[in-house]
């Protein structure tokens, strides 16, 4: 548990110290309240108490008689003033709460968008989305608990030190008498971190199977092909019943074992006190009143504690990928030099291996300002990995990404990609308007040049209908996708513009409007064309062809059409003459 407390101070800081200070306050004027009692019942016998002395001395310190107006009186300044306290406390703890939900949510999501690119394609998706989702919740679910567990514990451990101050040798007498529940809980404790790892484990398999199916379900609905899956995920969905009625029962049963234990050991302490050692009868029920206040203090604590140990292995998955998020942030060169987007791009002798598999292999090419640039080649043959190393998102591990005579790193790489438009070939699209789609938000719009982007693109009928996209934009055609994706980097007025598949999914018509609007942006900005299809790239300024990670052949397009290699056959294949 003292991880998890040092966990949330890295989190909270001082926050929680003074929260911990403002608890015990609270249960210390609780305690000594209650022990007020004590006066009030004295007689001769317990006239040596060390309790009664202190009070004694506290009366006569604010120059009190000690008659029964004047105690009842102080009894109930002190229980008005712990209720303030109490409400101070409340108010506090549930500020600390809501806030430490919104930062755990608001740090995770900027870590995740701050982190290196290969990092997070490494992740796995279900896991994050759970953690989101889901897990966070439970930690500051946890947070809760444990804050719980901690004002019944100090309160509890106030009691006991009335108690010890009233009568050492019951106390530690009570102490021994409670080994035994101390160990069963400790058992049971264990039992419950254990269960609530496998059931974390569990909701993180079962979310990744209920992405999986709804990012699939046109494939598994078309072709009969659910009912693999569907098992699969029934004995998912089994699991974690199976974890979570675990769970439950282990919780259920701590509580029942818990109260009768109390009883048994406040049974034979009556009897050991009363019957074999004849002690005063009145110590022994005003302590007994005081164990049992503890006692109720500690069993309260029993209900929270679990709650928190229930939630261990959401904890874990959290500050886990919250660690690797934060080991993983990528280097944006603040103190960089600014872009310089009218110098050449040069990328020399570039390699690059996903998990020891090449992607590109020692592979150079130059870009010229305010020229298009085409990639061809096969799936896979490396040209969407060459986009994603010239728009910075992946690091070459041999060789130079350098802007004009300065190499990548040196570049302030948050001004650069403000710089870049980039429609990848999943199109990307928010559920909202089709203007916040295309303004992101923006709170200075351009209206005429957002309507007449609109227009050009084909998206005015979305647009005159005040169509909002829904569901990540299965409510709009691959095509409508595509060109909402497109339009928003017009839009952006980038400066270098990379096209990977932007009208794969188009019709001829509307491939030859959106080739002649990014005709029209040539003379203004570089643009770099990843395309299977041919048509698009024809007015290209240098086409470069890519084959296993390589670049095997480049030129223009008529050149590459008479070289008789690659660039040939897939124009051939394409019916170009």
């Amino acid at each position: 548990m003292i991880r998890y407390i040092k966990k949330y101070y890295e989190v909270l800081g001082n926050k929680i110290i003074i929260l911990l200070i403002i608890m015990q306050t609270a249960a210390l004027i609780e305690g000594f309240g209650i022990s007020l009692i004590l006066p009030i019942i004295q007689n001769e016998e317990l006239e040596n108490n060390r309790l009664l002395q202190f009070f004694n001395w506290m009366f006569n310190l604010i120059n009190l008689d000690q008659s029964l107006i004047n105690m009842l009186i102080v009894l109930i300044v002190f229980f008005i003033f712990r209720a303030i306290i109490l409400v101070f406390q409340s108010w506090f703890q549930a500020e600390i709460i809501s806030n430490n939900l919104i930062n755990m949510r608001k740090n995770l999501v900027l870590s995740l968008i701050h982190s290196d690119y290969k990092f997070i394609n490494t992740q796995n998706r279900g896991t994050i989305s759970n953690v989101l989702n889901n897990e966070i919740e439970r930690v500051n679910f946890a947070l809760d608990q444990l804050l719980a567990f901690i004002v019944s514990f100090i309160t509890a451990m106030v009691y006991l030190l009335v108690a010890l101050i009233i009568s050492p040798v019951v106390t530690i007498f009570l102490a021994i008498l409670s080994i035994p529940i101390g160990l069963i809980m400790l058992r049971l404790n264990r039992m419950t971190s254990k269960s609530s790892k496998a059931l974390t484990d569990g909701s993180n398999k079962q979310q990744n199977f209920v992405l999986e199916i709804i990012e699939n379900i046109k494939y598994l609905k078309s072709t009969g092909q659910y009912p693999g899956i569907s098992k699969k995920m029934s004995t998912e969905i089994v699991n974690v019943g199976k974890a979570y009625r675990k769970l439950k029962f282990i919780q259920s049963s701590s509580t029942f074992l818990f109260e009768p234990l109390i009883v048994v050991i406040m049974a034979i302490l009556i009897y050991f006190f009363t019957e074999v050692r004849k002690s005063n009868i009145i110590e022994i029920l005003f302590l007994l009143f005081i164990f049992r206040q503890a006692a109720i203090n500690l069993v309260a604590t029993q209900a929270p504690y679990r709650k928190f140990i229930s939630s261990v292995g959401s904890m874990e998955i959290y500050f886990k990928l919250q660690r690797k998020l934060d080991d993983n942030l990528e280097n944006l060169s603040p103190n960089g030099d600014d872009p310089n987007f009218n110098t050449v791009l040069n990328l020399k002798n570039i390699s690059y291996s996903y998990k020891n598999e090449k992607a590109l292999n020692n592979i150079s090419l130059e870009i010229k300002p305010k020229t298009t640039i085409a990639f061809v080649g096969s799936s896979g043959s490396g040209k969407s990995t060459t986009a994603n190393i010239i728009s910075s998102l992946l690091k070459p591990e041999t060789g130079n990404f350098m802007m004009g005579e300065k190499d990548i790193s040196d570049i302030n790489l948050s001004k650069y990609r403000e710089k870049i438009g980039y429609v990848t070939q999943e199109s990307v699209v928010f559920n909202t308007s089709i203007q916040e789609n295309i303004s992101l938000w923006r709170k200075k719009l351009n209206f005429k040049k957002l309507e007449n982007i609109i227009d050009q693109t084909g998206l005015s009928n979305l647009f005159e209908n005040n169509k909002n996209v829904n569901d990540s934009g299965n409510n709009l055609s691959g095509g409508e996708r595509q060109r909402l994706s497109l339009a928003r980097e017009l839009y952006r007025d980038s400066e270098l513009l990379i096209l990977d598949e932007a009208t794969s999914s188009v019709d001829s018509l509307l491939e030859s409007q959106i080739e002649t609007i990014i005709s029209k942006q040539k003379n203004d900005k570089t643009i770099i064309i990843i395309a299977h299809r041919l048509s698009t790239i024809k007015s290209a300024d240098m086409i470069y062809v890519f084959d296993n990670g390589q670049i095997v052949e480049s030129g223009k397009f008529d050149e590459l059409i008479q070289h008789n290699g690659i660039f040939t056959n897939l124009a051939k294949k394409q019916n170009f003459n």
